[in-house]
């Protein structure tokens, strides 16, 4: 594995324990001496010192030390929005003391220079040079990143537990023609009101000019008044043209004529290089948004799409492609945080999701760069200060300052003319008028198969030739390096500015974040819930939702594109939260698909409850009128009976009915019209043979079952009858 700046390197004894954790800082240009700082005690700094390239390659090829795959402390590095708001101030005062000599490198590291970059600013500062020494041991502690000085706070306490108070705490509660200076300044006034914000050619604003400023008086005609204009006063247009050509330079009178902004792009001198800033690989990514030339269909091909959105993240140094992403969605953050994360991982396993077998070398970029360039779309938002936690500085283009992103926006107009060449379906960037083909007409490719093409052509651009613009240094000259992208990287790529963070570190500071609450159901987030099994463990959910060391609500990162899982820092590690039995049928679902399905259930029930009180209505009335008339008829039918009576032989008049309400609902029951019970249980009651009850069994000792045998022959009879007749 490549040793880059923030490498851990953990050494080792002869048991493979490890006995010292080392993180590198700093690498010359010729990869000889590297800085190493100890990072075991964060009570116990100690300084950074040099050590041999060499040597730590030896030690890792002799497995005497390894390279760590060590998750840093991403409480302090990445906190929570609420931490950071708190401590920032805290924080960028500590950085703006060390700042100008953290960067001095490797002078900084040395330890008789650094003495004296430590006195300089104490001079300046008045600051102790103890506060200083210990400002920059925090900074290489935690490697260079400026979160490194905030105030660390999360071993404190004893959270988990309930401390004892003997006082409320908190603060305490207050409860209480010559052309003369007047000719001059009617000129600048004609500019400025005709020329500038009416956008009139200088012959116009000469026109209007003699009418405003140099008429004598009016005559009407067409029944308006109509400026008479003095020709001995009013100046020539040669010389009003010549006094514009003097006092306005060419930036200023084309800025006056198509814009200020478009005045930058297209008339300032350009005396620079725009890859000037752009030292080695990794010091400058730029990354931009297009829509493509293409015209996509949907995954079943019966709808047509539109153009998608194109994502390309590219080192200025190489012009390498380290990332991209296609998106269907609109430009956004989330949508250029997924192309920047592309950048940062392992394409071998990005390019073998779509079928496509890679090698690492093949497309080597895994890395963030030191700064991120992008206009102030996507990028201005205050979400970018996460940026820092990733030791990333973001520089936001001025808006509609494409000159400024030169290397992206070249390689978007490289990459639409192969669209176009190639693909069916695809379109030129100009509004169709009437007449013209619609390509809409040819469009086959669906988003994903748009995807795979962009990967095999991104391996080939990388591949391919770089332009005649690109001037390569006096080192690659002298070592004959083959001027590709890739090749130019491979060349570069061990500079120190590359640096590497864990996927669950840029997933923690590139998705978004929200607020979840922590139930005895799981983690309720938009309706869904999730759960884990550390959760499970530590009695997350038990009881009415203990929550996590109390806290029921949190905050959890989440991937808008997929509802299968959410995310939530927890100590040091980003666990991944899935969803319950309760959610499961969600899965694979888009947020946005949830919500719609929320919402659907939402106005349904809403609409429903509104019909349910007609229901209602209809069951009222109907159960009145019945027990009305059943009331009627009851009192009729007992109107000579006592209740003790009724009250009576109540399983023989239970079994009488149960034998009559069987007889109306009986499959056999071959009657279509309405059933009356009366003369059901009519016809039951002369059929019922009353069994002997106890005490007549006691008083005969044999029952008698001669009526018992008459009336299955009667019964058998008629049945015989029935059949004859049918017959």
């Amino acid at each position: 594995m490549l040793i880059v700046v923030n490498s851990i390197i953990e050494r080792l004894n002869e048991d493979l324990e490890v006995v010292e954790m080392l993180r590198v800082l700093w690498m010359d240009d010729v990869r000889e001496q590297v800085v190493v700082v100890n990072i075991d005690d964060h009570r116990n700094m100690s300084y950074p010192y040099f050590i041999r390239y060499e040597e730590i390659v030896r030690e890792i090829q002799e497995k005497k030390s390894r390279l760590s795959e060590l998750e840093t402390d991403m409480r302090l590095l990445s906190p929570d929005e609420i931490y950071l708001n708190k401590y920032k101030e805290n924080r960028d005062r500590r950085w703006n003391l060390i700042k100008d000599i953290a960067i001095q490198e490797p002078e900084i590291y040395i330890s008789e220079s650094r003495g004296k970059l430590i006195h300089e600013v104490y001079s300046l500062s008045g600051k102790s040079k103890k506060v200083i020494r210990d400002y920059l041991k925090k900074y290489w502690f935690y490697g260079k990143s400026i979160n490194g000085l905030l105030d660390n706070y999360f071993d404190c306490g004893i959270p988990g537990e309930q401390r004892v108070y003997t006082q409320k705490p908190g603060p305490e509660s207050t409860n209480r023609t010559m052309i003369t200076e007047s000719d001059v300044e009617i000129f600048k006034s004609a500019i400025r009101i005709f020329h500038i914000r009416r956008k009139m050619s200088i012959v116009k604003t000469h026109e209007r000019m003699c009418e405003t400023f140099y008429k004598r008086g009016f005559y009407r005609k067409y029944g308006v008044k109509v400026p008479i204009v003095d020709p001995d006063r009013s100046p020539t247009l040669r010389q009003f043209r010549y006094w514009y050509t003097k006092n306005y330079s060419a930036f200023d009178r084309y800025s006056n004529r198509r814009g200020k902004r478009r005045a930058t792009m297209d008339a300032r001198p350009m005396l620079g290089n725009a890859s000037e800033k752009a030292l080695c690989v990794g010091a400058v990514f730029e990354v931009d948004a297009t829509r493509s030339d293409i015209i996509l269909v949907s995954f079943d091909r019966t709808k047509i799409l539109g153009k998608p959105t194109l994502y390309v993240v590219i080192d200025v140094f190489s012009r390498l492609i380290a990332g991209y992403h296609v998106s269907l969605a609109p430009e956004s953050w989330f949508e250029a945080m997924v192309a920047i994360e592309h950048a940062a991982t392992n394409k071998v396993e990005n390019c073998a999701r779509y079928g496509i077998s890679i090698q690492e070398e093949d497309w080597p970029c895994r890395y963030l760069p030191q700064n991120l360039v992008g206009d102030r779309g996507e990028l201005k938002s205050q979400l970018s200060e996460r940026f820092v936690n990733l030791n990333v500085d973001v520089l936001n283009a001025p808006s509609y300052r494409g000159d400024l992103k030169p290397f992206v926006e070249s390689n978007f107009r490289i990459t639409n003319e192969m669209i176009r060449e190639l693909l069916s379906g695809s379109t030129e960037a100009r509004q169709l008028v009437r007449g013209d083909y619609n390509p809409a007409r040819d469009s086959t490719w669906t988003i994903e198969e748009f995807n795979r093409f962009l990967i095999v052509y991104f391996l080939t651009y990388n591949k391919s030739a770089l332009s005649r613009d690109f001037l390569p240094t006096k080192d690659m000259f002298s070592d004959q390096v083959e001027l590709t992208p890739l090749k130019v990287w491979n060349w570069d790529k061990g500079k120190r500015l590359l640096h590497e963070k864990r996927r669950k570190e840029l997933r923690y500071n590139l998705l978004p974040r929200e607020e979840a609450k922590v139930t005895r159901f799981g983690v309720e987030f938009r309706g869904l819930t999730y759960t884990c099994s550390i959760g499970v463990e530590e009695g997350w959910f038990e009881g009415n939702g203990n929550g996590i060391n109390g806290r029921t609500k949190i905050e959890i990162t989440y991937d808008p594109r997929n509802c299968s899982s959410i995310f939530l820092k927890h100590k040091n590690d980003l666990l991944s939260l899935l969803l319950t039995g309760r959610s499961r049928e969600f899965e694979g679902l888009h947020f946005d698909e949830v919500a719609k399905i929320m919402e659907y259930r939402d106005s349904q029930i809403k609409e429903q409850e509104k019909l349910e009180k007609q229901h209602r209505a209809e069951l009222h009335a109907f159960a009145d009128v019945l027990d009305i008339t059943a009331t009627e008829k009851t009192k009729e039918a007992t109107k000579d009976k006592s209740f003790y009576s009724r009250n009576q032989n109540k399983r023989e008049a239970r079994g009488a009915d149960s034998k009559v309400w069987g007889a109306i609902g009986a499959m056999s029951n071959v009657s279509s019209e309405s059933v009356n019970t009366s003369e059901v249980q009519k016809s039951v009651e002369e059929n019922i043979v009353k069994f002997p009850t106890t005490n007549e069994m006691r008083e005969t000792n044999q029952p008698s079952i001669s009526d018992i045998q008459a009336l299955f022959s009667r019964k058998s009879q008629e049945r015989r009858r029935r059949n004859e007749t049918n017959e």
